[in-house]
């Protein structure tokens, strides 16, 4: 069986330099950034038409079997004691046999074609009205890609320079330490410990 790959749309590999980002073909200046969003979609990576192609097959082929053994069943019981019965009997038995069989590989594949993956995609755009996808199946990988660059558009920092390779999931681009990084507010367990404890909760 055929089956799609997200990798179809959108650049796989970027580089990123002091003050413009690569994708493929596409260079865009940073500070030409203009949005940046993550979204998440569902896509049938096995419904292409070969496979709709092939069910279609085997489940046609499945009732042509299921009605010619029912003809040689029927035949044999016509004809039981006749030797043309018997033959009618065991030509029916496989032809219901092998009906079975393509019914359970046609409904096996119709499963396939309705199962659902999901996919992320980094849609950059543009002050000149451009929107560059990054797709990928990792979030994690899309949204450390997005922050390094909302870092450098934020900052203005040139220092931050690197690659990524979305086929291997290799993204070697870092933040300064601690940039970025939000404050943590407590939950409401560790609210219920202090006071427990006879402690002020923390802000």
């Amino acid at each position: 069986m055929q089956r799609q790959t997200i990798d179809q749309e959108g650049a796989r590999q970027g580089e990123v330099s002091a003050a413009s980002l690569q994708l493929g073909d596409d260079t865009i200046a940073i500070r030409r950034i203009a949005t940046m969003t993550v979204e998440r979609h569902d896509f049938f990576p096995w419904d292409t038409p070969a496979n709709r192609k092939t069910q279609s097959v085997y489940a046609t082929a499945c009732v042509g079997f299921l009605f010619f053994g029912l003809a040689g069943f029927a035949w044999w019981a016509i004809r039981p004691a006749q030797g043309d019965g018997v033959i009618g009997l065991m030509v029916g038995a496989l032809l219901m046999l092998l009906g079975l069989i393509l019914g359970v590989r046609a409904a096996m594949i119709a499963m396939k074609l309705k199962k659902q993956e999901p996919y992320y995609r980094l849609l950059i755009g543009t002050s000149d009205g451009r929107q560059i996808p990054l797709v990928d199946n990792n979030r994690e990988v899309l949204t450390k890609i997005r922050d390094v660059i909302r870092h450098k558009l934020d900052s203005g920092d040139t220092s931050i320079t690197g690659d990524f390779d979305l086929n291997l999931d290799i993204v070697n681009l870092r933040m300064p330490k601690g940039a970025g990084a939000a404050p943590s507010r407590p939950t409401v367990a560790e609210v219920m410990d202090d006071e427990e404890d006879g402690s002020p909760p923390a802000a």
